[in-house]
Formats: structure tokens, C-alpha cells, sequence
């Protein structure tokens, strides 16, 4: 359905297809604004429909990948996923009001459950943590329940997203050998890259692959510290860390505000002053 053309149009149908006539066009600048503040934010579905009732096709949608609410004009909806406008003043009603964030109890489930809004509508997922090891169970157990929520969740029609981690490399010190501090740097992101050939091809299904690679001190000193869940419909901070920790630990994960998100988003998609350390691994999937 190409709802943007219907919207122009029904807009067009209101002033009798008189396109000069200046109310109309104040009226289609303000339209074309509110068209492009939704547009910036709003994850392509899989499909599209091109004919049929447009309510009918908004609670088919919603069946695969639900909406948090449909908003019509029409009255006395039965369905408890529509705000109709006899409701419209009925402030109460808690279908007004998003889902508050709250702790996010540090275990697979826990940060899968809290971040499958991204996962699922993402075309792109990149994890960035320093400190993730390959070879520990307490990542690879993350790693597996959100890739498991990315594909489950996703409505039919959408693509398998694509997969990056970047983990860092420890400090080194001048060896008495005398190796220089770059080629231990490089020998440690190689090692990580290895380990995660090893360890990380069971996490994800045979129909997917990620690239796993290793990240240091951005060109201008901002240091690889802060943890992600990066996306391209927008991202997430974890305090400390996307390894698995217990029931009864809890961490306070983050939306990223729009500024946020826009810089982190060039600094490590779009690798602006990003430091790549050894060689990126491709890690093909096993899972059956």
C-alpha cells in the first residue's frame, strides 16, 4: 500500500484538485513535513499491498508484526488494537502510552526480551563491546538469543539482517623481546578473530554469517569503551556489557537519543575515524 500517495492525494481531493490554490499549498508543505518527520523513523515492512480496505490490510500487518496501536477514524472498533474516534478524548485508555523502560535483568532472555523492537525490524545489527570474548559462555549465549529474536520475530517478506560484532584488544606494553606494541596489538585481534571462527558459528543459523573484527582508540583519542546494539532503525547502550550475568543482576539499558545514535551510527557503520585492528573474520553459521 502506498499510504504516502493516498495521503497526497486524499489531501489533493479535499481542496476539488485545485493545486494552486494557496491554502493547498500551505496545506501539502505541512503535509510533506509530517510526511518526512514519520518517514525518518519508520522501519520498511516486508510487504506491500496495492488494493483492499486499508484497515483490514493495517490488522493483517499487525498479525506478523504488531503495532503497538492502529489509529482510525472510524467508529465503535471491536478490535482492542484500534483507536477509533470514540476514544479519541479518552485519555485513560492505555493504549495512549508506550511501554516505560525499565531494568533489564542481565541474563539472554532478558536483554533479547528488552531490545526485540530493534532486533526484529533491523536490516542491519551491529554489536559493539570491547570486552566480548568469543570463547565465553556468557556471550555466546547473548549473541545466540538475539539473533534467535531478530529472525523469529521478523514478519514474513523481510530479509535475514546482517550481523557485525566489534570486540577491542587489550593493552600492551614493550616487551622485553622488544615487539612492538602495534604487532602485539595486531597478533592479540587476530588471536580474538580465530577464537571466534572456533567458538561463535554455532550462535547463529547455517542461512546467516557475521564479521567479526577488533576496534581500537578512534582517530582523535575517543576511546572504545561504551557497549551497543547498533541498528539502522536505531540503537541501544548497555552500561556494562551484552554478557550474560544472572537473574538477580540488572542493568539499565538505554535508548540512544537521535544525536547519539546518528554519531555513534557513523563511527562504527559508516566507520568514520574507526581503527580496525588485525584482519575481519567472516564466521558462516551451523545451526540447523
Amino acid at each position: 500500500m502506498h499510504w504516502e500517495g493516498d495521503v497526497t492525494g486524499a489531501l489533493l481531493e479535499s481542496f476539488g484538485y485545485d493545486c494552486g490554490d494557496p491554502d493547498y499549498i500551505a496545506a501539502q508543505a505541512h503535509l510533506n513535513g509530517l510526511l518526512h518527520y514519520m518517514k525518518s523513523s519508520m522501519p520498511a515492512r516486508g510487504q506491500r499491498s496495492t488494493g483492499g480496505d486499508w484497515i483490514e490490510q493495517a490488522l493483517l500487518a499487525h498479525t506478523s508484526e504488531p503495532f503497538h496501536a492502529i489509529l482510525t477514524g472510524e467508529e465503535n472498533s471491536d478490535r482492542d488494537e484500534v483507536i477509533s474516534s470514540n476514544i479519541v478524548k479518552r485519555l485513560q485508555d492505555p493504549r495512549w502510552y508506550l511501554p516505560t523502560v525499565g531494568v533489564t535483568a542481565k541474563t539472554a532472555g532478558g536483554l533479547a526480551d528488552a531490545l526485540e523492537p530493534l532486533l526484529r525490524t533491523a536490516n542491519k545489527i551491529i554489536l559493539v563491546d570491547p570486552y566480548f570474548n568469543p570463547k565465553e559462555a556468557a556471550y555466546q549465549e547473548v549473541l545466540t538469543r538475539l539473533v534467535e529474536r531478530a529472525i523469529q520475530g521478523r514478519a514474513p517478506g523481510r530479509a535475514l539482517p546482517t550481523l557485525t560484532i566489534m570486540s577491542g584488544v587489550d593493552e600492551r606494553a614493550p616487551a622485553a623481546a622488544g615487539i612492538p606494541v602495534e604487532t602485539q596489538l595486531r597478533n592479540a585481534a587476530n588471536h580474538r578473530g580465530q577464537l571466534a571462527l572456533t567458538h561463535l558459528g554455532g550462535c547463529i543459523p547455517v542461512a546467516m554469517s557475521l564479521t567479526f573484527q577488533c576496534i581500537a582508540q578512534f582517530a582523535g583519542g575517543d576511546q572504545v569503551h561504551n557497549r551497543y546494539l547498533l541498528t539502522d532503525v536505531g540503537g541501544a547502550c548497555f552500561p556494562y556489557g551484552v554478557q550474560a550475568m544472572g537473574s538477580q543482576v540488572f542493568d539499565d539499558l538505554t535508548l540512544l537519543y537521535a544525536g547519539q545514535y546518528r554519531h555513534r551510527w557513523r563511527q562504527y557503520a559508516q566507520g568514520e575515524g574507526l581503527t580496525v585492528v588485525g584482519t575481519p573474520v567472516v564466521v558462516q553459521g551451523s545451526q540447523a
